[in-house]
């Protein structure tokens, strides 16, 4: 009986070596064979390891090797823009010069979310980031023309002005009640001000983050998914859903979920609701005119019967993560590169100061935003040095020739926008902060990549909030140095930063914030 047991044990071992890794491997061996010629770290000799014992845990760590390889591979004049590295048998492809994007990312056959997008489906399921082919391609054409609304967009910059003002007033309560002098991290000061704006923008619902110093059930239920989610991207024992449901950090998220869906839900019944009336009565009882806000335009579309209530969710959940932590992100970075340039936050205030005459309490309109030359230079080239989203993923759908190298049917390309903006060739002296570089015109300007900056990726899947993000940037940014001034001595070595899904220093950035004084 046991020797049959242990026959049958062998023979089932040995129908999965043949039926399922062997051919695993013919196919490992041949892509191996056709991407010899992209630039590679040395694989193990272990089998089915590839680079994975390369991966040190330490995330800012296997960050700059990843910058290392791409400035490697952009010195290569006659290269093709590539570099390669092996998760265990499986290619990832990074592509990081303008150039070379240049050959695939307006591929309409190209144009797939790849595979680690999956992981955030049981929280946004398939919106508009997550969603792929015919549906992204309707609900792109559907959504896109309430980021070109006029009225939308003045009806944002007041929440802009809103929040940002109780943002300047936290920190002024915080500098009060502390030294003027004492190092602060901004960021969760940041992170707040812009939930509580998209949650604002995106459903009409006050969340009061800043008010409840992000002691809110809300709050708290997006940053612990956002983690777990990066935490199992990061752990492939945890990438089959019938294994990860299972385990605590699954669990986990589904209560996380529960609290998100439940909210989110409730808010688009309610909205719905009174979509119809012209006015609605407030809890004082009184008349009050209904703001316009993005779900509006969603519900627009379920009255044609283009959008489902599920499909609503799912669009204002997207927009509820894609527009928080994003921003946050490249706000901090922009104020730590203008606390660490005391030539250039001086420009700023300058401008800033001229377009509101010293007034810190007007609020910005739509015409001061466009007037903000040299700030919006700045943010620029805060998001070339620092950008907040440091690459995004695409899959293959067919065979193609990139820069005579030919990509393979299924192969995950990382469009790696943090080494594209290091390009040397496309900007001179990468490493040093320099606005002009978008403020004043040269012969360069015309002769670089159009794909040599692309903050918000480029192509049909750019990000569709972009204009969105700048208006909200160049708010919170005027109110800012309208009251302060920033000081901080922190290199970037120092704060370690880290490539996740959204780029975060492993260090916080610390700044000495002093009140302003006028003549």
């Amino acid at each position: 009986m046991m020797l049959l047991s242990l026959s049958i044990i062998c023979t089932v071992l040995f129908l999965f070596v043949i039926c399922y890794l062997v051919p695993i491997w013919i196919k490992y061996t041949k892509l191996r064979r056709d991407y010899r010629n992209i630039p590679s770290l040395p694989i193990s000799r272990i089998p089915f390891v590839g680079n994975i014992h390369q991966f040190d845990q330490r995330q800012h760590v296997f960050s700059r090797l990843l910058m290392n390889m791409a400035r490697e591979c952009q010195k290569e004049q006659q290269g093709t823009g590539l570099f390669c590295l092996w998760y265990s048998l499986w290619p990832m492809i990074f592509a990081c010069t303008g150039e070379t994007l240049a050959t695939f990312i307006n591929n309409s056959k190209q144009l797939v979310k790849s595979f680690d997008y999956t992981f955030m489906e049981p929280w946004l399921k398939t919106g508009l980031l997550t969603s792929n082919n015919a549906k992204w391609r309707t609900r792109r054409r559907l959504i896109t023309p309430s980021f070109h609304n006029t009225q939308l967009l003045h009806n944002f910059m007041l929440i802009f002005n809103e929040q940002s003002c109780v943002f300047a007033k936290r920190l002024e309560e915080c500098i009060r009640n502390g030294e003027e002098m004492k190092a602060y991290d901004l960021y969760p000061y940041i992170s707040t001000c812009t939930l509580d704006i998209i949650a604002e923008a995106a459903m009409d619902k006050h969340v009061d983050a800043q008010s409840s110093g992000g002691k809110n059930e809300f709050v708290e239920a997006t940053g612990r998914v956002c983690c777990i989610i990066n935490h199992r991207i990061r752990s492939p024992w945890m990438w089959p859903a019938w294994i990860f449901d299972r385990l605590p950090l699954g669990r986990e998220q589904a209560e996380q979920l529960k609290i998100l869906h439940g909210v989110s839900r409730k808010i688009i019944e309610d909205r719905l609701a009174t979509f119809n009336a012209e006015n609605i009565t407030s809890d004082s009882g009184k008349k009050v005119t209904r703001r316009l806000v993005f779900l509006d335009s969603l519900l627009a579309q379920m009255n044609s019967e283009q959008l489902t209530l599920d499909d609503i969710q799912e669009e204002v959940d997207t927009f509820m993560f894609e527009g928080h932590d994003t921003t946050a992100a490249a706000i901090n970075f922009t104020c730590y590169l203008i606390g660490s340039h005391p030539n250039v936050q001086a420009k700023v205030h300058a401008e800033i100061d001229g377009i509101f005459s010293g007034d810190k309490e007007r609020p910005c309109t739509m015409e001061d935003a466009q007037s903000m030359i040299y700030l919006d230079a700045v943010i620029k080239e805060s998001m070339r040095v620092l950008p907040p989203v440091p690459f995004v993923m695409r899959e293959a759908q067919e065979d193609f020739i990139c820069n005579g190298q030919t990509i393979r049917k299924g192969t995950t390309l990382y469009i790696f926008i943090y080494g594209v903006h290091y390009d040397s060739n496309a900007f001179p002296q990468p490493e040093r902060f320099d606005p002009d570089r978008f403020y004043q015109s040269s012969v360069m300007d015309e002769e670089r990549s159009p794909y040599a900056f692309i903050p918000f990726s480029a192509g049909s899947r750019n990000c569709i909030g972009q204009r969105f993000a700048q208006l909200e940037e160049k708010v919170i940014l005027s109110t800012l140095f309208r009251r302060y001034s920033l000081h901080t001595t922190q290199t970037i070595d120092e704060l370690q930063i880290s490539f996740e899904a959204i780029m975060r220093p492993a260090v916080p950035i610390k700044f000495i914030v002093e009140h302003r004084h006028f003549q």
